[in-house]
């Protein structure tokens, strides 16, 4: 009997715990200017999402850097044209503070790792999202779809 109760309290403890829903994923960042996913999914029932991202790329942060920056696939293209080294630092991934961006990293360089942090509350089901390098001319190749479900 003793057996059958710690069984029975063992699994409803820890099988909560087995099904619950993953709120993060790991994104890796390389020399070849390629994300090592094309797609991300978030689980819509979690209040944040992390993107556990890492740039395990060998090119110094000053000449080829990633980070991660999250937005609505509609702003894309406006964000881009506001990228500029020139005026904004890595640790706002070249760009002005902005509404449209819903998550972002800094620059980061080799061998480096940061946590991306998402608001799932701005997150719509059906709205389509991006996550992309804003280090210049990245981008081009660097861009993945971020899917609610």
């Amino acid at each position: 009997m003793l057996k059958l109760f710690t069984f029975l309290l063992s699994f409803f403890l820890i099988s909560p715990l087995s099904f619950a829903s993953p709120c993060s994923t790991n994104l890796e960042g390389n020399t070849m200017m390629q994300y090592s996913s094309n797609s991300i999914k978030v689980d819509s029932s979690c209040s944040v999402f992390t993107i556990k991202f890492k740039n395990t790329s060998t090119v110094a942060k000053e000449y080829g850097g990633h980070n991660v920056i999250v937005s609505r696939d509609a702003d894309f293209s406006s964000l881009t044209s506001l990228v500029d080294p020139t005026v904004h630092s890595p640790e706002n991934g070249y760009l002005p503070n902005s509404d449209k961006i819903i998550a972002k990293s800094p620059i980061i360089g080799p061998n480096e790792s940061y946590n991306v942090e998402i608001d799932v509350s701005r997150l719509n089901s059906g709205e389509k999202y991006v996550f992309w390098c804003s280090f210049t001319g990245h981008w081009g190749v660097m861009k993945g779809n971020l899917v609610v479900k």
